[in-house]
């Protein structure tokens, strides 16, 4: 037997170094340590009876495992001094290997898809899990090996599947890909089946940490985190279209780069198995100028960080950030839903204002707009396009007055989109909606959204035309050469 010490995996299962092997069961995976120069022996009853993912005449077995911990001096990753999985239908092929199929370790995972024709020669699997021959390995490897006859348990893929959706000087908030939606690539994970997403936060020091375990999900789950899923808020949105999983996280330090992954558990538990995805970078701002709000009653679409108010003190004033800044749009709004309503929308097709706009399109179009323009996004970072804002020079009279800006911050500005997108689906006779036209005039009020730049170019509010790209775009700051004292 052994003894599991992993944080997250609950261990019933056994191996023996000769003799009966031990028993894996269907998608239940199986932890264990193994030394150099050791073999590891298991074995899978086929259950012959259920197809699974199998046709009528073939039986299709699918074999994962993942290397959780390596021993420090185990140098360059290659084939010489990683772990091996053979497998085979004959038992006797197990006295030397020779004759069994291989799988190879590369970046901590190992996959493989045995095949048999449906019949009792062929009701058991036999596996075993090799480490290199070493005088210099002195510690154990971790890893964990499951098999099923319906998918593979563990999984990785190389999408950036989460993403930064803006920072303060101590929180930040992140968001999943579109969980709602299907992807019609059998290559790539299907989310929509179920299964709990994770996030865990690692400090930048540990950034190649898992160099040789970037596509092992156990390693991440349990390297040395800084911040776990535990310790975050966690629930589900539905801001800019689709459903997302979001994150939100405090404690962290001003101007300090971090490193996150992102892992997805399967079958609704951390026990059976799961994928992991690309890593990714993010960086706190870096003066006590900006609070991150988000999930506002009114302005719902609003995520992002604002000027903090003098009438509130830092902690705990996220609430009242966040009643102050939605008071005065929805206050604004009123008018404006007085005026929609003397809009033919409800009539027969022949008197309505458009044939392929709604008065709800213009209804969220204007409400976007309107959130985005009066509620000012913040940033200690100074890039392109962004205007610098000393205290009390805000260009909305609402943040000088009542807000009342603590320090200097820069505007993202809002991204010109959403004033053509007011142009667009709100009636011209009714309300005359006009955007400015020329460069000049724009970069007063407005920016560009670029979808070819990773990072944050204007304040968009509301569902951008592509949200694949709003999701792997949607806010890394990248490192700004100086904030707004000149500091690098």
């Amino acid at each position: 037997m052994f003894i599991c010490i992993y944080r997250y995996t609950y261990c019933q299962h056994f191996y023996r170094k000769s003799g009966e092997p031990g028993s894996i069961l269907e998608w239940t995976p199986v932890s264990a340590q193994i030394g150099q120069n050791e073999t590891q022996y298991y074995k899978f009853a086929v259950d012959t009876q259920s197809y699974g993912a199998s046709s009528q005449f073939e039986i299709l077995i699918f074999l994962a495992g993942v290397i959780c911990y390596e021993p420090s001096n185990v140098g360059d990753y290659d084939l010489h001094n990683s772990l091996e999985l053979f497998y085979s239908f004959n038992a006797s092929d197990m006295a030397n290997l020779t004759q069994a199929s291989r799988l190879t370790f590369s970046q901590g995972y190992s996959q493989g898809l045995a095949e048999t024709l449906i019949d009792d020669a062929h009701s058991e699997l036999y596996i075993a899990v090799t480490s290199p021959v070493s005088a210099e390995i002195k510690d154990n490897w971790s890893y964990q090996i499951a098999i099923s006859q319906n998918d593979l348990v563990f999984q990785w893929d190389d999408r950036l599947y989460a993403s930064l959706v803006d920072a303060d000087f101590e929180s930040a908030l992140f968001v999943t890909g579109n969980i709602s939606a299907s992807t019609t690539n059998a290559t790539l994970i299907q989310v929509q089946s179920g299964g709990e997403f994770n996030l865990f936060i690692y400090d930048y020091s540990y950034i190649n940490y898992f160099s040789h375990l970037n596509n092992s999900w156990c390693a991440v789950r349990n390297g040395p985190v800084l911040i776990d899923t535990v310790n975050m808020t966690s629930n589900y949105t539905n801001r800019g279209g689709g459903i997302q999983q979001q994150f939100y996280i405090d404690g962290l330090n001003a101007s300090t780069n971090y490193v996150a992954y992102l892992t997805q558990d399967f079958e609704g538990s951390g026990d059976n198995g799961g994928s992991i995805f690309t890593k990714f970078e993010f960086q706190t701002q870096s003066l006590r100028a900006c609070r991150l709000i988000y999930d506002l009653e009114f302005c719902n679409n609003v995520a992002y960080s604002v000027p903090i108010s003098s009438q509130y003190d830092i902690d705990g004033s996220e609430l009242n950030l966040k009643i102050l800044y939605d008071s005065n749009p929805l206050a604004l709004y009123q008018n404006f839903t007085f005026a929609l309503q003397q809009t033919a929308c409800d009539t027969e097709a022949d008197a309505l204002y458009s044939t392929v706009r709604t008065c709800d399109d213009c209804a969220t179009a204007y409400k976007n707009w309107l959130c985005a323009v009066t509620i000012p996004r913040c940033s200690t970072y100074n890039y392109t396009g962004f205007q610098y804002r000393d205290v009390g020079e805000s260009r909305n009279p609402f943040v000088n007055t009542v807000v009342q800006p603590k320090e200097p911050y820069y505007e993202v500005l809002p991204c010109i989109n959403l004033c053509n997108n007011i142009v667009q689906d709100c009636p011209v006779n009714d309300f005359a909606f006009v955007c400015p036209k020329d460069n000049a005039t724009i970069a007063q009020s407005y920016y560009w959204y670029d979808d070819t730049y990773n990072g944050t170019s204007c304040n968009f509010v509301g569902s951008l035309p592509n949200q694949d790209i709003a999701n792997a775009q949607a806010s890394f700051f990248p490192n700004y050469p100086q904030d707004q004292y000149g500091r690098s």
